[in-house]
């Protein structure tokens, strides 16, 4: 007998989880040396950016979450406002930006817990994430739960223990770290930006679960703005912390919450703060996996992708798509380069929101200041897109055309039949 799908939905508490799960791992352990390096003295105006965009993000999701409540996030809202090429655009765009952040995330689990080997603990890992996520969403939520919530006391500790008095006598003025950095242009603060962006794509991975979160139209909403005023406050007092801690080494050192935490909190032995930077990424790559497999049926279900992808398991997952998922993460980890990887993901991801932005502005009947947000947040995403370092861009356009095409040759071919 099938399972009451009643007892698979989750509440607004799981929701908040999946969401901080997803932000936290990829965030504060991958990006704030990266966003430094290139930024210098923007560096805290890079994060503003990043933030920014991510508010009007969230406000043009906010919106559309609202009025919407099948799984899928933006792919399924810009199916119903926009077109289908658009919502093909922007599901494509999510499912495989997401993929390889999943690789991404493995990659840098991998390097705090087993440096010295290659891929196959990486690979591990997703493997026993993918068949988390199939045993069902509730068990993924508890999962997310207990790793988010490590995580946040972990960084609420950091945070408390640089306001000690102990603390002080390594700290540097702000100011001071920021002018030795030396100037930074416009076009390194906007790429920059969108490398810290990468941090705080998450949030929103609660609006792909639609209706397998309890009440969606008001819980999503909730867990989106909940979550993304807790990470973007945690991200403000970490980078200021870093940059008064470790000035201007933030940009070259290896594992920075390592030496974060040997000069503000030597009492805490290095095995605990790898043991959370590991549970911070197995806690992202869980709620990330769980959203992209989930847009993948959505996709399915719609005929865009293998309808084979939408079949669900008695725990309702989508356990195909999930396999899937699981096995291109595999994959990429033997060939792509994480600073690659990042790029591609962050370009996928901005063009999932500028996409995002556009369902919002033709939603019927919304006000002028609905209609300014969406105008904004399509230009900073588009801004923020073409300034991906790397060959992201161009490889990314190119592999988004030739899904295209091949959707068109698909559909034609169906037709004729």
């Amino acid at each position: 007998m099938a399972k009451d799908k009643t007892t698979q939905k989750i509440g607004l508490v799981g929701a908040i989880a999946i969401g901080l799960a997803s932000m936290l791992g990829a965030g504060v352990f991958v990006v704030f040396r990266e966003t430094f390096a290139i930024s210098g003295s923007l560096f805290l105006a890079a994060i503003g950016l990043a933030a920014l965009v991510s508010v009007l993000n969230a406000a043009s999701v906010y919106q559309l979450a609202k009025r919407i409540s099948r799984p899928g996030g933006i792919y399924t809202y810009s199916r119903e406002m926009v077109n289908q090429p658009t919502s093909f655009v922007a599901g494509f765009a999510f499912v495989f930006g997401k993929i390889g952040s999943i690789a991404a995330i493995a990659l840098v689990v991998q390097e705090y817990l087993t440096p010295e080997l290659k891929f196959w603990p990486a690979a591990a890992a997703i493997a026993v994430l993918t068949l988390i996520n199939i045993s069902g969403i509730n068990r993924t939520a508890a999962v997310a739960a207990v790793l988010a919530t490590t995580t946040t006391l972990f960084f609420v500790v950091i945070l408390t223990s640089a306001v000690l008095p102990a603390a002080s006598v390594s700290a540097q003025p702000v100011a001071e770290v920021l002018s030795a950095a030396g100037g930074s242009s416009f076009a390194q603060l906007v790429s920059a930006a969108s490398v810290m962006f990468f941090a705080f794509a998450g949030y929103a991975r609660v609006a792909t679960l639609g209706d397998e979160v309890r009440d969606p139209k008001r819980n999503i909403p909730r867990a989106i703005v909940i979550t993304l005023t807790v990470v973007t406050l945690l991200y403000f007092g970490l980078a200021q912390t870093l940059l008064t801690q470790l000035g201007l080494s933030l940009g070259f050192v290896e594992a920075p919450f390592v030496a974060l935490t040997a000069l503000i909190a030597p009492w805490m032995p290095g095995w605990l703060v790898i043991g959370v930077a590991a549970a911070a990424g197995l806690g992202s790559m869980l709620a990330l996996l769980a959203g992209v497999s989930r847009t993948a049926a959505t996709m399915a279900e719609d005929g865009e992708l293998p309808p084979m992808l939408s079949r669900r398991n008695r725990a309702g997952a989508p356990w195909l798509a999930e396999v899937i998922v699981g096995a291109g993460a595999i994959a990429l980890l033997f060939v792509g380069e994480l600073s690659w990887v990042i790029g591609f993901s962050s370009f996928s991801v901005l063009l999932y929101y500028a996409i995002g932005h556009l369902s919002a502005w033709l939603i019927p009947e919304i006000g002028a200041a609905v209609r300014v947000v969406a105008f904004v947040g399509f230009g900073l995403c588009a801004l923020l897109a073409v300034a991906v370092p790397g060959p992201a861009v161009w490889v990314s356009v190119l592999i988004l055309a030739a899904a295209l095409a091949v959707r068109w040759l698909a559909r034609g071919l169906i037709s004729r039949a």
